[in-house]
This record gives C-alpha cells, sequence and structure tokens, in this order.
C-alpha cells in the first residue's frame, strides 16, 4: 500500500511540474486562455505559424472558452487552424478535414500528434507548438481530454483510461478521412509521421487491439513513434503486430523515467516506455535511451536535454525526415570530447 501511495504521489509530482513548467511564461510564448480567441474570420498574415488541430472536446462558439475539458460524446470532430505569432493565439473553426487541410498548397514534414495526460485544449496546443519550435515540421495536433482541473488526479487518470477506447474510434475515423484526403492530394505530402507520447498510445492500442485500422493502406505513414508509451508492457507484440500501415515503427524507452516507473506501480505492470520486456515485436525498432537519459519523460521537446544531447534531437528530425535513425545509444556518447 505504501508503495502504491509513493507511485501517486511521484505521479502527482510529475504531472503538477509538468503544468507549472509548460505555463513558465518567462521562457517561451504560451497558449492560454488570456491569449487565445476564436475568431471565424480571422486572416492570417505572413509570420504568422499554423498549427491544425483535430479535437474531440465539447465545443461552443458563444463561450470565450470555446471548448471545454470534457468528451463530446456524440462523437463530432472539431477543426480549428490556430495561428500564432509570439504570444497572440488566434483559433479559426472549420467544417472538415478537408477544408482544413485545403488552407495549405504543400506540407513540410507532417507530423500528426497525440499527448497523454494532463492536457487541457490549450496546453496541448503548446505542445504541439513547442514541436514545432524545435522541428521543422508542420503538425496537426488530435486533442483529447487528459486534464481536468476540477478532478482529482487519481480520478483523472481513472476517467482518461476510460475514455481512451471510445476516443480511439474517433482517431480511426479521422486517420481514414486523413488516408482519403492525402490519397487524393498526394503531391502535397512529403512525409507523415504519428506521433503517440506516453498515455496518448492508448489510442494506438485500442484501435489495434479492435481491428480498426483495417482500412488503412499500406505505407499510409513513414513511420509511427510510440514515445515513452505509458500502455502496459505485458502483450503489447499481440497487437502491435496487427499494424501494417507503417513503413517504419519506434518504440523510445527509458527505464529511468520517473512518470512511467510510478505508472508501472499503479496500473501493476512494466510500462512499454520503461521497458520492453522479452515477448519484442519484429515489426518495431526498440530505441533504449536509458543510458543517455536521467528521469526524463518528456525529453522530445525539452529544449535544455536536447540542447546537452544534440544527438537524441536529430533522431527524431531523421525520422520526421523520413531518414533512417541512429538506433544505438551507449553511454559512451555522453562524454564530452577533449580538447587537443
Amino acid at each position: 500500500m505504501k508503495i502504491i501511495l509513493l507511485a501517486f504521489f511521484t505521479l502527482f509530482s510529475c504531472y503538477i511540474f509538468s503544468q507549472k513548467n509548460d505555463s513558465r511564461k518567462d521562457q517561451l510564448p504560451y497558449c492560454s486562455w488570456e491569449n487565445i480567441c476564436l475568431n471565424k474570420t480571422y486572416i492570417p498574415v505572413e509570420s504568422d505559424t499554423c498549427i491544425m488541430i483535430v479535437s474531440t472536446r465539447n465545443y461552443n462558439d458563444t463561450k470565450h472558452e470555446f471548448v471545454d475539458f470534457d468528451y463530446d460524446t456524440t462523437g463530432t470532430l472539431k477543426y480549428f487552424a490556430v495561428y500564432f505569432n509570439r504570444n497572440s493565439w488566434v483559433a479559426v473553426p472549420y467544417k472538415s478535414l478537408s477544408e482544413l487541410l485545403d488552407l495549405k498548397s504543400s506540407f513540410k514534414d507532417l507530423v500528426v500528434f497525440v499527448e497523454g495526460l494532463g492536457r487541457t485544449f490549450t496546453s496541448g496546443i503548446d505542445r504541439g507548438a513547442k514541436l514545432m519550435r524545435n522541428y521543422p515540421v508542420d503538425v496537426i495536433f488530435f486533442d483529447w481530454p487528459t486534464g481536468r482541473p476540477y478532478m482529482r488526479l487519481v480520478k483523472n487518470i481513472e476517467v482518461t483510461r476510460s475514455l481512451a477506447p471510445a476516443v480511439a474510434k474517433r482517431y480511426a475515423e479521422f486517420l481514414k478521412d486523413l488516408q482519403t484526403y492525402k490519397t487524393s492530394h498526394a503531391e502535397k505530402f512529403k512525409t507523415v509521421t504519428l506521433f503517440f507520447h506516453s498515455m496518448g498510445n492508448l489510442l494506438l492500442m485500442h484501435n489495434l487491439k479492435n481491428d480498426a485500422f483495417n482500412s488503412i493502406m499500406p505505407s499510409m505513414v513513414n513511420s509511427i513513434i510510440m514515445n515513452a508509451a505509458c500502455v502496459n508492457q505485458k502483450n503489447h507484440k499481440m497487437w502491435l503486430d496487427k499494424l501494417t500501415f507503417a513503413d517504419h515503427i519506434y518504440i523510445t524507452i527509458n527505464d529511468k523515467d520517473k512518470t512511467l516507473r510510478a505508472a508501472s506501480v499503479i496500473f501493476g505492470d512494466h510500462q512499454l516506455g520503461q521497458k520492453a520486456g522479452t515477448a519484442f515485436s519484429e515489426k518495431a525498432n526498440y530505441i533504449n535511451f536509458s543510458k543517455v537519459l536521467n528521469r526524463e519523460h518528456n525529453y522530445y521537446v525539452m529544449r535544455p536535454v536536447l540542447k546537452e544531447k544534440p544527438f537524441l534531437k536529430k533522431f527524431y528530425a531523421d525520422i520526421f525526415e523520413g531518414k533512417i535513425p541512429e538506433k544505438s545509444y551507449p553511454a559512451s556518447l555522453l562524454k564530452k570530447k577533449k580538447n587537443p
């Protein structure tokens, strides 16, 4: 019992730190309800950057906080282009995914991004913007409710995990629509990467278990990144072996990840991003960062970590560009080169 309580405390501490760290407005512009607005007639300027949002939340365009903290049980997806310029954020709604994607004549390397626990609409957008600041990519952020400020952490975890199968169905529908659009507009796309972080991997897992991706064609996407996956490691091979529509699958591992260590105690199994185990999927590349990372969980966008360890940033950048990344990360990479 004491171990479980300690795990909850650790996860709670990580959750609170993540929220505080993301909201440090003295470091970088940060998306919040204080500086984002809905503007249906907004015309972007050249200096704007656009992140595309597909949201599963309740939407009410009469409110300043036009989406809330909860899942729309009708299953209706909402589409937004969010333009940001320094600390100004403007959301423009669209009726369909095709209407949203028509905004661009061509895409950079495209990342379809799903986040994990603790994300509100605005903090999720902010995390997607961080991805764009660190890597020269376009981003479609698939937004699902994983952070509920009115709810205690333990309850929020329970609700998020129980909601994941329903949200997974919406993700599968979205991916089918993206496939339809990509098929008819192939000239607009370079590479496509599906990026699932932490508990965001639940959406991938449930869809594979339920054969919801059967209509997705081979090589629909270049790569799938299962980053710091907060899903049970046990039997993952059984559902991951069903994945047929990506050229490459990458699973990142850090056995010191404090968030996943706490989750493994709470959920009663090692988490996939913490320990791959012995039953490996032959379809996946297991990338072990344990010897070059400390206790980090969000290492893919942590600027100090990426600056100190440029090989880590190159790993993600190579995948986004459609290249085969380095797959071995020994401790020797951390040794500083001696001046001659």
